[in-house]
């Protein structure tokens, strides 16, 4: 009887052990993200849903830096980041890190750890890339961790809410299908948006089936390394473009448009030269300079909003609003204005850029890159374009064609500074 009780006992010992163990069981989601001074997202999703107040939703990240201008690398002073619970699109909870300077950052270290309800919160330091001035690029990897009893009991979302998000996806993916073989950055973030545009895996078998879909397509691509030909051998050599002279109403020489030489047709026969724009435009455009530059942010809105009524395709107005749109993170709004300038003058590579940055922001690079291939084509010989579209491709995370634009302005120029920079940053993350 005592042998019988001694077994007992131990039997609802190893089952009360195996419960705790159970109970105790934790989940991860995990992600990745470099940062450099180079244009970037803001935030970032988790894949999947975690569990807040028994119910699943989104977690977000939210990007808080600070970087300091040094040559064209910049630096980082501080970085922090701000994990964020969403419901629907909006904001339920939030926690934020405590700013860590570029002093005390190095790799494997820890530089962000908080607690959001009961699910954990932290961000090491992979990788650090440094120059004489600071930190250029750094890499962190996040990291939620909760209970995986409380996900697994979590409530889940309708399936029938769904079902609109899915049809979404697949017109993403559909898309995506359709650009170019030679572009798979492209192809890779477009079918990575239809993925977060889609439902969770587990809302549905439909939902389910397209993940594994996706996800396989996008591993071919990622596996894949089709050759990249930025240039034809018969093209002729690089052309110099020289700037304009600065007029008295010109943008400053970050968004001064590059001059045209006289063999070069004109992109509109529309275009409006600046003899041809309204003097009261022109008055209103100085105006809101003049107003951005003491802080005035609705009067100068309001005067170059004036401006364009009466001269619509007035360039500099154009590029000004775009600027202050940016300035003020309404990237769409920047991403129109700058699309504006470039349609009457799309040879102008700062402009590719800053258009490519504003899509890049709102989740449209992959249209973006389309969009600068189609300039670079159109002036196979102009440098200063061919430069934005590798600077482009290495933020999309192209490598490959980054690093094939790059090494082609250097067989042509081999003391081009900004491609051989641009070239060692590729190579960095190229191995």
């Amino acid at each position: 009887m005592a042998k019988i009780l001694r077994l007992i006992v131990l039997s609802v010992f190893v089952a009360f052990i195996g419960i705790s163990v159970s109970y105790g069981e934790t989940a991860e989601l995990k992600l990745e993200r470099m940062f450099s001074y180079d244009p970037h997202p803001g935030s970032a999703l988790f894949a999947e849903k975690a569990p807040f107040n028994g119910k699943l939703h989104d977690f977000e990240i939210v990007f808080i830096e600070n970087w300091q201008a040094k040559g064209e690398l910049g630096t980082l002073k501080q970085i922090a980041f701000k994990i964020q619970v969403l419901d629907d699109g909006k904001v339920i909870a939030s926690s934020e890190t405590i700013p860590a300077t570029a002093a005390k950052i190095s790799k494997g270290q820890q530089i962000g750890n908080v607690k959001i309800g009961d699910v954990s919160f932290i961000a090491d330091v992979t990788e650090v890339a440094k120059n004489k001035s600071g930190i250029t690029d750094v890499t962190v990897a996040f990291k939620l961790t909760f209970d995986k009893a409380a996900a697994e009991t979590a409530t889940k979302p309708a399936e029938q809410s769904s079902a609109g998000g899915l049809d979404f996806a697949r017109q993403l993916a559909s898309r995506a299908s359709g650009m170019p073989a030679d572009k798979p950055a492209a192809k890779i973030s477009m079918y990575k948006r239809a993925l977060m545009a889609a439902p969770a895996a587990d809302t549905s078998a439909e939902a389910a089936a397209f993940h594994k879909e996706i996800g396989d397509v996008i591993s071919n691509l990622e596996k894949s390394s089709p050759v990249f030909v930025p240039f034809k051998k018969t093209e002729s050599a690089f052309v110099t473009t020289p700037p304009t002279e600065t007029p008295a109403v010109a943008e400053p020489a970050d968004a001064a448009p590059v001059s045209e030489p006289a063999a070069e047709p004109a992109v509109k026969p529309v275009q409006v030269s600046k003899s041809d724009t309204p003097p009261e435009a022109v008055a209103l455009y100085k105006e809101a300079r003049s107003m951005f530059a003491q802080d005035k942010g609705p009067e100068g809105r309001e005067a170059l909003r004036k401006a364009l009524e009466i001269a619509p395709a007035y360039h500099d107005a154009l590029l000004l609003l775009g600027d202050n749109a940016s300035e003020n993170r309404r990237w769409a709004r920047a991403k129109d204005a700058y699309k504006q300038a470039l349609d009457q003058r799309d040879r102008d590579a700062d402009t590719l850029l800053k258009y490519f940055k504003a899509c890049y922001y709102i989740g449209e690079g992959a249209d973006a890159i389309l969009y600068l291939e189609q300039v670079r084509n159109k002036y196979p010989a102009e440098r200063r374009i061919q430069l934005a579209v590798a600077e482009a491709n290495f933020q999309l995370g192209d490598l490959p064609a980054a690093k094939s634009l790059c090494e082609e302005m250097l067989l042509k120029d081999p003391e081009d500074s900004r491609a051989s920079d641009l070239l060692q940053r590729v190579n960095r993350l190229h191995k």
